[in-house]
């Protein structure tokens, strides 16, 4: 019952950190896509960058069923 109660109390911590937070965060997350994205086309490893996304996408996917 305590264990379930301090898990609570972080995730719910978590939650309200990252949402006082949500201007910065996409701001940071925008960055990132968009210097990634420079990356694969300067170097051209489009192929590559596009079968990670999948694996992810369906890791992520089947996580939710």
């Amino acid at each position: 019952m305590f264990i379930t109660f301090v898990t609570s109390a972080v995730l719910v911590t978590s939650v309200l950190l990252v949402l006082s937070n949500l201007g910065t965060v996409a701001d940071d997350t925008s960055k990132a896509l968009r210097g990634a994205m420079q990356r694969i086309r300067t170097q051209g490893c489009m192929a590559s960058f596009v079968a990670f996304a999948t694996l992810w996408v369906t890791i992520f996917g089947l996580g939710l069923l």
